[in-house]
């Protein structure tokens, strides 16, 4: 299954999902919240029932107090009573020729009750009140005494959640309207009006989840849009087209692997440019010394020189030669592959670094370079000692094969906050320092007068910077205030 279509089927299925509990929510919510209305109705209803039955109590017995509520409310009609209760029901609709022929000598109105508005329906005493009919009855209800003692209307369980409404007279509690609360649609009317809610929540609900189909189809596609690119982009690595670069302006995940592969093409075209010139560098420094080789065994064949201790020596120099570059990249190819071994134990830098220049002043003499140097003493490092002689005896003949003569070299040793510090200074020729950032990649050549003298392959910085990131240490280099170049390395201080 391809990415796009579950990510439609994640959309449509999420939507559905917040679609169906919402639905249902509002489903539940209006189905509670209507039984609720329809019980507020009904407490209103009882409200105005009191009116008409304390109208008949006051009329009965006006100076009762609540001692007596139930001799009074016995001494009402009972046919009376149910009939005002029963011509309550919200569903009864009392017909006009009701009010005709209306006796004039009313009961009056309850102290306290409101004032009749205008337009408000005059009610009339429940005697001349038409008979009502059965199919009109509202919700049960009942009326009770002052002490629960049954009445009139209906038997009502008041231990459940019951609808009740306290009647008094005189303030004082002298009876009880209980009524029965409705908990589910019995009426036809009610029913129906559920089932279009029902339906028409259904309706909205395919409806927005065809909306949320088209919408979760173009999100599928338009997300789907970066990635595609970045599938391109990774096709063209992958078959070798490492100059494909995939611009983006996203600031966001996407945007941001982009960029990765197109720091990784560039990479891999540096790698790839940096490998094919490393052969051409390494066939051409193999085959200078074969073609002197070659030169040298077809002249003595051919007789123009003949075999001796001179020939036989010149032959040994170009072997060297070969031997000294085949050594260089056999212990470059080592280290860059992890595979040379140190063995680290406390070593004084300052003593190693004093033998080193005591051996090499000679040559350095012969050549007529002049040293100077100062050296901190007792200077501990964790170090691979013939390593660590290695690295000074490639920057000392990397120093003495490009300072011309006359010429000085300098060496400072000195401790700086938590490093040993090795400044290594000489004079012309000099190196800028766009180029200083090339002399420890192999075999790189310079174009201006620093260019390969002697014997040596361009590999000796090269293994100097694998040393010493070996040691956890740092070197650099840069034009030096000598008019040479200056080389800076920096190891680990050992402390005591």
């Amino acid at each position: 299954m391809q990415i796009s279509q579950k990510l439609f089927l994640a959309f449509v299925g999420l939507t559905s999902v917040v679609l169906i509990a919402t639905l249902s929510l509002a489903r539940w919510s209006f189905d509670q919240g209507f039984l609720d209305f329809i019980n507020n109705l009904e407490q209103e209803r009882l409200a105005s029932l009191s009116v008409d039955v304390m109208t008949l109590y006051a009329a009965s017995s006006p100076s009762t107090n609540s001692d007596q509520s139930t001799d009074v409310w016995r001494s009402v009609n009972k046919s009376t009573l149910n009939q005002v209760i029963t011509t309550h029901s919200p569903f009864y609709r009392q017909p006009r020729q009701a009010n005709i022929g209306a006796p004039k000598n009313l009961p009056p109105r309850l102290s306290g009750s409101p004032p009749r508005q205008p337009g408000e329906q005059q009610r009339f005493p429940p005697h001349i009140r038409p008979p009502f009919d059965k199919k009109n009855l509202g919700l049960p209800t009942g009326l009770y005494s002052a002490d629960k003692v049954h009445i009139a209307g209906d038997i009502i369980d008041d231990s459940i959640d019951s609808i009740s409404l306290s009647l008094k007279y005189n303030q004082q509690i002298v009876g009880y309207l209980i009524s029965s609360p409705i908990r589910e649609n019995q009426s036809s009317s009610a029913t129906a009006f559920a089932q279009q809610q029902r339906w028409t929540s259904i309706g909205i609900g395919l409806v927005c989840l065809l909306l949320a189909s088209a919408l979760a189809w173009w999100l599928s596609r338009f997300l789907l849009v970066p990635v595609k690119h970045v599938m391109q982009g990774i096709t063209h690595l992958s078959e070798g087209d490492y100059e494909q670069r995939l611009a983006t302006t996203r600031a966001d995940e996407l945007g941001q692997l982009m960029v990765n592969i197109d720091h990784l093409a560039m990479t891999l075209a540096k790698n790839r440019s940096a490998k094919n010139r490393w052969l051409a560098d390494i066939s051409h420094e193999l085959r200078t010394p074969l073609s002197i080789l070659c030169g040298e065994i077809d002249s003595i064949k051919a007789g123009i020189r003949a075999f001796d201790l001179h020939q036989l020596q010149s032959i040994e120099q170009e072997v060297l030669r070969m031997k000294h570059l085949v050594d260089d990249l056999y212990e470059l190819s080592l280290s860059d592959v992890g595979g040379l071994r140190y063995h680290f134990k406390p070593h004084n830098i300052s003593e190693s670094l004093d033998s080193m220049l005591a051996t090499l002043s000679t040559s350095m003499q012969d050549k007529g370079l002049t040293l100077t140097h100062k050296i901190t003493p007792m200077l501990f490092v964790s170090a691979d000692v013939r390593r660590l002689e290695q690295l000074f005896m490639n920057l000392f003949m990397n120093a003495m094969v490009y300072t011309d003569s006359p010429g000085q070299i300098d060496v400072q040793l000195a401790q700086q906050d938590n490093v040993v510090c090795l400044t290594l200074n000489d004079t012309k020729p000099s190196a800028t320092e766009a180029e200083c950032e090339h002399l420890f990649e192999p075999l790189y050549r310079q174009d201006a007068a620093r260019t390969r003298r002697g014997s040596g392959a361009g590999l000796g910085l090269t293994i100097c910077k694998n040393i010493v990131e070996a040691h956890n240490g740092k070197i650099s280099a840069m034009p030096s205030p000598m008019g040479g170049l200056c080389i800076k390395v920096q190891l680990p201080l050992l402390r005591k």
